[in-house]
């Protein structure tokens, strides 16, 4: 979810000074709120189905995922059928997650709010009146309004920009802050990362970066330097700062208990991954038969993808290399039969369009989550091209925030 505004009076966008520009795909997919309280920018009309581009981009995503196994993840020891970790994000999984966050067993939200409480003028302080404050993934924003409330009592001229892939956890989300602070302007980015961050490219205000939570820890080391690093080199200038949580290793039964929750709610949100991606095949298949409002039109088109009653959510923690895997488990053989529409596209992945048999026991790979040790920082720093610059902890050293900066050119 994200910022952008510069007038306190109207809150209003101002695109003369605005990083959107001509080249912008979007630029026609701008809403205005009502009484003009924040903006909302949908970045998704760039990827959505057009001519050359008939179905999402995830409809191939979870063709490929099941039907061409690879080593996921990376430093695994066996081939794994996978699904797309965004699957988990739909409005029910959001969610789903909000209630995880308020479980006993998950730590994660209670330290962060207490490392935010405990150093918010330190934090605050690191950020100049003027400034872009863009927040990656924030959900439901119980956390990040901390922040914000400081924001509004001691900083002058802060945008705040808020991205998810979502568009109802947005207009929820901003709906009720942007009502609460007037010193702030917001706007909402709808859309993945890659399709959102070019909205900063052009942008001379100083930005600062959030990356809250634990969402680092979905990315091996390397891939969170790159992902990090293409941040530094395409949408910031020399001392423009990111804020990134880190999860810590700790012991092994607090991550699993935090991950195997006994009410069953993370069970749900996993399982919910299937939901997701039957109601994305059947609107590639509404789409192909020409129907008129693919979105929810007929989740029968598919005869549901997956029967999600016939899997099961598992997970290990891998202690030595600091690592949570989410799978999805089959308790019996499963056959995914492809609809007729979507074939063509299946034969273009993997060369048949036959039945796909999911034996019993088979793994259905989600996603990880990494634990890091006290020295992560640095190394991602030195992958990155940031500079690590502060951090602070809750009173276990269970989670950190860390502020990096862009350096100046040499």
């Amino acid at each position: 979810m994200i910022d952008g505004i510069h007038s306190k009076a109207q809150q209003s966008l101002d695109l003369n000074s605005s990083p959107l520009d001509a080249e912008t795909p979007v630029a026609a997919a701008l809403e205005v709120s009502a009484h003009c309280r924040y903006e909302f920018i949908d970045y998704r009309a760039a990827a959505s189905p057009g001519r050359d581009k008939p179905v999402s981009p995830m409809v191939a995503q979870i063709i490929e995922g099941l039907t061409k196994p690879k080593r996921i993840p990376e430093d695994g020891a066996s081939l794994n059928r996978f699904l797309p970790l965004v699957l988990l994000y739909d409005n029910k999984g959001l969610e789903l997650f909000d209630r995880i966050t308020y479980l006993p067993e998950y730590y994660l939200t209670d330290c962060e709010i207490e490392v935010l409480k405990s150093n918010i003028h330190e934090i605050v302080a690191e950020i100049p009146d003027g400034s872009d404050v863009i927040e990656l993934g924030c959900g439901a924003l119980r956390k990040t309004q901390l922040l914000l409330e400081e924001l509004d009592k001691v900083r002058s001229g802060i945008t705040y920009y808020a991205i998810d892939v979502m568009p109802l956890p947005l207009h929820t989300s901003l709906g009720e802050l942007a009502q609460r602070f007037a010193n702030i302007g917001f706007v909402a980015l709808c859309g993945t990362y890659d399709e959102v961050l070019c909205h900063f490219k052009k942008t001379t205000r100083p930005k600062t970066l959030l990356w809250l939570g634990s969402s680092i820890g979905n990315y091996p080391a390397a891939d969170a330097c790159d992902f990090l690093g293409s941040i530094v080199g395409h949408a910031l200038v020399p001392n423009d700062a990111v804020i990134v949580g880190f999860d810590r290793k700790k012991n092994p039964k607090v991550i699993m208990d935090a991950y195997h929750d006994s009410e069953g709610v993370t069970d749900e949100f996993e399982l919910n991954a299937l939901c997701h991606a039957n109601s994305v095949m059947a609107d590639a298949v509404a789409i192909l038969r020409g129907s008129a409002s693919p979105r929810g039109a007929s989740l029968d088109a598919v005869n549901g993808l997956f029967d999600v009653s016939k899997f099961e959510y598992t997970g290990d923690y891998e202690q030595a290399l600091g690592r949570h895997d989410c799978y999805l488990r089959a308790l019996e053989d499963v056959t995914i039969k492809w609809p007729a529409e979507l074939a063509p596209i299946v034969r273009d992945i993997c060369g048949s369009d036959s039945d796909l048999l999911i034996k019993r026991g088979e793994l259905i790979f989600i996603e990880s989550s990494y634990k890091y040790g006290p020295r992560a920082p640095e190394i991602i720093a030195r992958g990155s091209g940031l500079t690590h610059c502060a951090e602070w902890s809750d009173s276990r050293c269970y989670y950190t925030l860390n502020l990096f900066r862009k350096p100046p050119a040499t």
